[in-house]
């Protein structure tokens, strides 16, 4: 079994993690400011360490608020305090270099070097080579209504360690009941910095399952685009995803899905579509 916890444990790693949270604006805990603990940063990092190797580190709540979008609704954002987001950080520091050998190719979302021009240049090429008919979709609420427990079971086949997994679920459990907007056992907390990687490698099955349906796609995050050489492809491949997406307890937007030969009118992530050579058109 591999020591995560050593390993998340090793200075060079939490010196990393400190280096990407110590500018946040947030409390190392309820009860201390930032820049006390950088005065006598070893002593707390040490402390923190003792928690976490004798099973008594206990995270807090996150602390959790509303910010208003263009379309008049609201959407929730969830912060961590310092200590538990740099521990979080080192998670990820640890964890991510493992996921990144199985994730799809196609899958830019959340993920180190990689761009939304990156996504957009790989659906450049397949229409180049003839997919000009695209399904465009999103993942209704993606992150709210992941299934925690096949997360966990996937951080668990992936690190070989339970007591990672453990952790994960002790974060999970830090968002406060008012804000689990599907009940128990469900949603990612937006603002645990483990969230986007761990909503990719539960979506790691839909890109597998697209792979093995030889459609081709491109996803970044919860928004994706299957792609075919004409109408009734891209009809059939969206409806290939939207059984796979079900299957994961998920559901397609329905509102911002739709079947279109690409165009540059329309736009995928913000970005202008490109439109096919005469010669590709059917």
């Amino acid at each position: 079994m591999v020591d995560f916890i050593a390993n998340i444990c090793n200075p060079d790693v939490l010196n990393l993690a400190w280096k990407s949270i110590q500018k946040s604006k947030g409390r190392w805990t309820p009860d201390i400011q930032l820049y006390e603990v950088e005065a006598d940063l070893n002593r707390h990092l040490e402390q923190l360490i003792f928690e976490l190797q004798t099973g008594h580190y206990r995270p807090y709540p996150l602390f959790c608020f509303q910010v208003a979008k263009p379309n008049g609704s609201a959407r929730l954002v969830c912060a961590p305090c310092a200590r538990d987001k740099l521990l979080q950080r080192a998670v990820l520091m640890t964890l991510e270099p493992i996921a990144e050998q199985f994730f799809h190719p196609a899958s830019f979302g959340y993920r180190p070097l990689c761009t939304i021009d990156m996504a957009l240049a790989r659906l450049r090429e397949n229409v180049r080579q003839g997919y000009i008919w695209l399904g465009d979709t999103d993942i209704t609420a993606c992150f709210d209504t992941i299934p925690q427990q096949p997360v966990l079971n996937l951080v668990d086949a992936l690190s070989d360690d339970p007591r990672l997994s453990d952790l994960i679920a002790d974060w999970f459990e830090t968002l406060p009941p008012a804000y689990r907007l599907h009940g128990p056992g469900i949603g990612l907390p937006q603002g645990l910095v483990l969230s986007p990687l761990l909503c990719n490698l539960y979506l790691h099955d839909l890109d597998m399952d697209l792979e093995e349906a030889g459609i081709p796609f491109v996803r970044y995050a919860d928004n994706f685009v299957v792609m075919a050489r004409d109408q009734a492809g891209a009809i059939a491949a969206l409806q290939f995803a939207a059984d796979r997406v079900a299957r994961l307890g998920l559901e397609l937007n329905l509102d911002k899905t739709c079947v279109l030969k690409s165009r540059a009118s329309h736009r995928f992530l913000g970005k202008r579509l490109p439109t096919p050579r005469e010669s590709l058109l059917p």
